[in-house]
């Protein structure tokens, strides 16, 4: 039989997890975005931006479910279930930005094409 305080350790445990994820993400997005503005690669660019867009809407899925698992209330008769459905809508929007961002500057690079940059380092 668990203990009344196990629940509460276990969901703790897991935000501690979600939290270094996200660090780890967070580098890996600066690294993207630093390889992007070293090449000038539109690719790069565009993994960045999915990147970013995977963490923040992790992030708003996870609020969004700790929402919807409250139960119901006075003001909320049925639950907060619709919270899972605002972040889905957040998702869209966002993905919906990255791409328009994503077409623009590649259409603009498509128009008046860069050089490839290379800054002589065997990293970059």
């Amino acid at each position: 039989m668990k203990s009344p305080g196990s629940n509460h350790h276990h969901d703790h445990l897991l935000l501690i997890r979600f939290m270094y994820l996200s660090v780890v993400a967070v580098v890996t997005i600066g690294l993207k975005m630093i390889a992007a503005s070293v090449t000038g690669s539109v690719g790069f660019l565009s993994d960045a931006l999915e990147s970013v867009v995977n963490l923040v809407t992790a992030v708003i899925a996870v609020i969004a479910l700790s929402v919807a698992a409250r139960p119901a209330d006075g003001s909320h008769n049925f639950g907060h279930g619709k919270a899972e459905y605002s972040s889905a809508l957040a998702e869209g929007a966002m993905i919906l930005l990255a791409a328009v961002l994503i077409i623009w500057t590649s259409g603009q690079r498509l128009l008046a094409p860069h050089p490839w940059k290379r800054s002589g380092s065997v990293w970059f």
